[in-house]
């Protein structure tokens, strides 16, 4: 209003002004000249940017009266920011003012426009740019961490707000949220910088696993921060057995479970086994345990320092053995070929190629076998001696008296394990002339043989090449006595594809130095040098002869418990090989001294329980009470084999529940002997 009524009085006026002035000239009045432009609005204002400010930018123009300039033409140019100003060149009006308006540059921070007129120096207006309302937001960092359960991470969760140009905006709040883990975050909720970023640390939860944590800001859709608990720190060691109460035998996977201090499992940590008896309980680094032996055993693991263990009991596998009636299956009176053919060895049996069967039961220096369509079906085969024993007269031809003591038939090929004796028929000490086993000094080896006609004939490769093991130690005639290595077990082959035997080593004679049973093994029966005995850490020692190495050869290494041998078979209801032998001599049964058969269980056949009783006999050098109930014969007896008519496989290597027990009997201590069976019945007792 006040300007209106003060143009209507400038008006009025102004005639009366120059009537009174007069003055001569022409007539016409001279216009302004600008002197000064002076800002009016607009300046300092913050705003959007790439927006319009909410307020004109308006000069004021003058001359050098200070009079307004009407008319004047202003110039607008945006000197900074990069926003626009329209229109770039207004006029003033009647008072002298010239607006225009400004668009703010997309850039945040400050923005600088300016007016000129004329020759005057031109005036900044000033302007701030900032970022609009919150229209995203992202993480920056801090996703995909793994940390220590129950620790802070390493690494701040970060995000960045926006507005729709992507600019960051400042002074949003940022909540933040745990939605997975128990974990927390601090602070729970933050304001953006400058930059358009918010922060918070982040302790994870005592769970192993996937946490998550959230970042809201009001109005935008949350981000969410995922990470990893893990566990580095071993608190404790939990070691678990499948059973506490493993058979001797048996194998058992331990596993150590190691925790944090939350009692989480720490995946993946090494831990140390060892074990309290390592030499009957040994433990491997993988946590199997072997069970060699019984009683107490501790196991420990260690992981980190932090120990855990478990004790097993280790138990004897127990069974009770029920002896049936007997049967004979050879009669010496009636079945024998000639006098000297005896069953002078276990009793072995082999499928022939045609389904029949045949049983290895002899004597040398002429070995018959005998032959049936089945069990209680035998005849003696008195056409030929199987075997006829070379009779050489020197130790190191390994060529004497020749007992077929092993047999194991792959298709038509039957490879046989001799047992060889050289009784020495020349030294005056012995008994001269006489090659025989009545003479009492005996040089003992495991040679090689083989038949390809059914075992109608068996013969051995050129000499030396047959022998498999010899004799440690070459032989001197000094004293009566026996050496060497004696009657290998049948073969059995396991699963690894070996074949196995045990053998009897007396390594110095006449029992003077250690003696004991070896287990020894081929993968080439075929091959007489492929037979490798037990060193006591693997299958590495090669029994060579000391007439071709021209020194003693290393011994082979005895079998804990185990000191004679006879059979070897896989009992299926044991689930443990079983070797019988007769007994070395009165053996503890129950607190008392008992002779008779006994066995002993492998899983193995390098390990061995002790002995336990298979029936009460008198054996020549054990005599048992014949009038004591359940004592097999009132005479002597000899080479126990378990044998299982029931058994399917080529050689008779494995035996049920309800196998027979063959043996010799010894009617009058001299040639009269007889092979009998009798049933046996095992029972777990455990």
């Amino acid at each position: 209003m006040w300007s209106r009524l003060l143009r209507i009085v400038v008006i009025g006026v102004a005639p009366l002004v120059v009537a009174a002035c007069g003055g001569g000239g022409d007539g016409h009045e001279q216009p302004s000249v600008p002197a000064s432009i002076a800002i009016v609005s607009g300046n300092t204002q913050t705003g959007v940017a790439g927006s319009a400010l909410p307020a004109a930018l308006g000069v004021s123009v003058k001359d050098s009266s200070g009079r307004a300039v009407v008319g004047a033409a202003v110039s607008w140019s945006v000197v900074a920011g990069g926003g626009s100003v329209t229109p770039t060149t207004s006029t003033s009006d009647s008072v002298g003012i010239a607006t225009t308006s400004w668009t703010l540059g997309p850039t945040l921070g400050a923005n600088r426009a300016t007016a000129t007129v004329g020759s005057v120096a031109p005036i900044a207006f000033e302007a701030t740019a900032v970022a609009g309302s919150p229209a995203s937001m992202e993480i920056v960092s801090g996703n995909g961490q793994s940390g220590t359960a129950g620790a802070p991470l390493p690494a701040a969760l970060t995000v960045r707000v926006t507005d729709s140009g992507a600019r960051p905006v400042q002074g949003a709040t940022v909540i933040w949220t745990v939605t997975a883990g128990g974990g927390t975050v601090t602070p729970t909720v933050t304001t953006t910088d400058s930059n358009g970023t918010a922060s918070s640390h982040w302790t994870l939860g005592t769970t192993l696993g996937g946490n998550r944590a959230t970042a809201v800001v009001a109005g935008l859709a949350a981000v969410a921060f995922d990470s990893t608990a893990t566990s580095a720190v071993t608190a404790s060691v939990t070691v678990t057995s499948p059973t506490l109460t493993p058979y001797e035998g048996d194998t058992v996977q331990l596993t150590a479970i190691a925790r944090d201090q939350y009692g989480n499992v720490i995946a993946g940590k090494a831990v140390t086994w060892t074990s309290r008896e390592p030499e009957w309980a040994p433990v491997s680094t993988s946590g199997l345990l072997q069970t060699w032996g019984t009683g107490p055993v501790e196991i420990t693991a260690t992981a980190d320092g932090v120990r855990g263990s478990v004790t097993l009991t280790l138990t004897p596998m127990l069974a009770t053995v029920v002896v049936g009636a007997k049967e004979v299956v050879f009669d010496w009176t009636t079945d024998r070929c000639r006098d000297l053919d005896v069953p002078d060895g276990p009793a072995r049996f082999v499928r022939a190629e045609d389904g029949s069967l045949v049983m290895f039961s002899g004597n040398a220096p002429n070995y018959y076998v005998s032959r049936g369509a089945g069990f209680g079906l035998f005849t003696r085969d008195c056409s030929q001696p199987a075997l006829v024993s070379a009779d050489r007269r020197t130790a190191d031809s390994y060529e004497n008296w020749e007992w077929v003591w092993s047999v194991y038939r792959e298709g038509g090929t039957w490879h046989v394990l001799i047992h060889n004796e050289f009784h020495d028929a020349e030294a005056g000490i012995c008994r001269p002339g006489d090659p025989s086993p009545a003479n009492p000094c005996w040089y003992n080896s495991i040679t090689y043989a083989v038949s390809t006609d059914g075992a109608r004939t068996i013969s051995k490769p050129s000499p030396p090449a047959h022998v498999v093991a010899p004799a440690p130690n070459a032989w001197v005639a000094s004293s009566p006595g026996a050496e060497g290595y004696f009657g290998p077990t049948n073969i059995v082959r396991a699963s690894d594809g070996y074949y196995y035997s045990l053998l009897m080593a007396i390594p110095t004679r006449n029992w003077s130095g250690p003696y004991g049973l070896c287990v020894f093994r081929s993968r080439t029966l075929g091959d007489p040098a492929s037979w490798r005995a037990w060193d006591g850490s693997d299958f590495n020692l090669r029994m060579t002869s000391p007439y071709v190495t021209g020194q003693p050869a290393p011994v082979c290494t005895f079998l804990r418990t185990l000191i004679t041998h006879s059979h070897l078979v896989y009992s299926t209801y044991l689930e443990r090989y079983v070797a019988v032998a007769s007994g070395p001599g009165p053996l503890d049964v129950d607190g008392r001294a008992t002779c008779g058969f006994f066995y002993a269980l492998s899983a193995d056949l390098v390990h061995w329980s002790e002995h336990r009783l298979l029936v009460e006999a008198s054996l020549p050098w054990c005599p048992a009470d014949p009038a004591r109930p359940g004592v097999l014969e009132p005479v002597n007896v000899l080479y126990p084999a378990i044998v299982d008519h029931a058994d399917t496989t080529v050689n008779f290597e494995t035996a049920g529940r309800t196998p027979y027990l063959y043996y010799t009997r010894f009617n009058d201590g001299g040639l009269d002997r007889d092979l009998l069976r009798v049933p046996l019945t095992f029972t777990r007792a455990n």
